[in-house]
């Protein structure tokens, strides 16, 4: 039994994952906005193929005219719509995801034919992103100790990028479980490995594929792995099993329409990439196709890449860096050069929290000027996305102020070294983390209220799930006027 699961650091624990888990689920279904394009994509096709034996959804792709059953406003114009050329059959994507988004609207009840509810279709990524939290919190804790467990999940927790990124019903988000997944059976494998995890690795490969073809991808990465340990049985299995899937995803094309299903394939195959794309994707922060300038995301990115860059490297150390640069590699050859589609960079967000953590950690050791200038100009920036048009942010004088009072220890520290200086810039380096995490649990348990307090915004059903809030200290995390 390890220690601090008996002591308080286990309550500390369990306390702040549930606070965690229920700023991730209050409003989950009102932000990101409802009619998202991207998850209609899946949960209408799903929703079809349960109920019609044929998926149907919308499309950018070169569908003959014969297939397009729809061209119009779907849903109400005064409330939740969407635009939208329907096609029949659909085949840009495998099923599999589909009929998780689709299936719980089905389940719902809900009208094929309309706008389906967010508060429905977003049920199996959620209920994912709480599984992936846990995973985060492991990884760190059984890779580099109880703390680097804790403060990745408390990075992935509060990022309102990562936050808001794992509500929307999109199949990456299932793949980035299954990636930390892979991650979380490398120790084992490394010291004793064994084809059953193969074997695991490509049932994964197999899911992930038949949700989108993204999936499959996690089949390279292990066999790799495999090659590395020089276990070829390993990675034929792997490839066996991945190709069988593939298979699937073949059939599944020929049943439906072949000819159709062969020239979609080939339209998805010829998707723009180029030189541009990797420098785009570290300059564009988001979770939607707009950018966020989220302080706590870019402080992952940043520690990750420093991390990245270390010549001495554990080998725990080794393997998050493998799996994140692996990832990005697949984010920029699988998305469209400077397109604004961050959900091919999720599998990549649990890892960076990790990174993301240790980075806290590394500061809180080495308080130098440094560290707190980019401690404090990125851990507090969530105080910004608290304003609206009713609610103003920091004043630009106040901001200044303040900014130079907090690293001012740490730069005195530099002319006349005292440890006194260093234990001032500690603790108000603490006071920064909780602060910041502040600021983004308080945005993201009320970004639907502070976001739409000025505008209309259209909502549909919600379900207890999106209505959890935490007990009584849920008023410290709402705006009144």
């Amino acid at each position: 039994m390890i220690k601090w699961f008996k002591g308080g650091w286990f309550w500390l624990l369990v306390i702040t994952f549930l606070f965690l888990a229920v700023i991730r689920l209050h409003d989950y279904d009102r932000v990101p906005g409802a009619s998202h394009a991207e998850e209609l994509l899946y949960g209408w096709s799903g929703i079809h193929l349960i109920e019609t034996g044929e998926p149907v959804s919308w499309s950018t792709l070169d569908y003959p005219d014969e297939n397009l059953v729809f061209d119009g406003i779907v849903g109400d114009k005064n409330g939740v719509y969407l635009p939208a050329k329907l096609y029949k059959p659909w085949v840009d994507e495998p099923p599999l995801y589909s009929l998780l988004a689709g299936g719980a609207s089905h389940l719902y009840g809900d009208d094929r034919e309309m706008v389906l509810p967010t508060s429905h279709t977003r049920i199996p990524s959620v209920l994912a992103s709480l599984v992936t939290m846990g995973l985060v919190f492991w990884v760190g804790y059984h890779f580099f100790g109880f703390w680097a467990g804790y403060m990745a999940m408390l990075v992935y927790g509060v990022s309102p990028i990562m936050v808001f990124g794992s509500r929307l019903s999109v199949p990456e988000n299932i793949i980035a479980l299954m990636t930390l997944m892979s991650l979380a059976m490398m120790p084992k494998y490394d010291k004793k490995p064994s084809k059953w995890m193969a074997g695991a690795w490509g049932v994964m490969a197999v899911i992930g594929g038949l949700m989108k073809p993204t999936g499959f991808f996690i089949a390279p990465l292990m066999m790799f792995v495999s090659a590395r340990k020089k276990r070829w049985a390993d990675v034929l299995i792997i490839l066996l099993l991945t190709l069988a899937g593939v298979g699937l995803f073949v059939a599944y094309g020929y049943w439906l329409d072949w000819e159709l299903f062969k020239t979609i394939v080939e339209i998805q195959g010829v998707r723009f990439a180029g030189w541009t794309g990797l420098a785009y994707i570290f300059n564009s922060p988001g979770y939607d196709i707009w950018p966020m300038f989220d302080g706590w995301y870019i402080f992952a990115l940043l520690s990750t890449i420093f991390f990245a860059f270390k010549s001495k490297k554990s080998k725990e150390l080794g393997w998050i860096i493998l799996f994140w640069i692996y990832w990005l590699m697949v984010a920029v050859f699988s998305g469209t050069e400077q397109d604004m589609l961050p959900w091919y960079r999720y599998p990549m967000f649990p890892l960076m929290a990790i990174m993301g953590g240790l980075g806290l950690i590394k500061f809180l050791k080495d308080v130098r000027f440094v560290n707190m200038a980019l401690a404090v100009g990125l851990l507090l920036s969530g105080r910004y996305f608290l304003h609206n048009a009713f609610r103003p942010t920091t004043d630009p004088n106040v901001f200044r102020v303040v900014y130079l009072l907090l690293v001012s220890p740490s730069l005195i520290n530099m002319i006349w070294p005292k440890e006194i200086l260093k234990n001032v810039s500690r603790v108000l380096l603490v006071g920064v983390i909780l602060a910041g995490a502040y600021f983004n649990a308080k945005y993201i348990y009320s970004a639907f209220s502070i976001d739409c307090e000025s505008i209309t915004c259209p909502m549909g059903p919600s379900t207890w799930l999106s209505e959890i809030r935490i007990p009584f200290f849920w008023r410290w995390l709402t705006v009144v006027r």
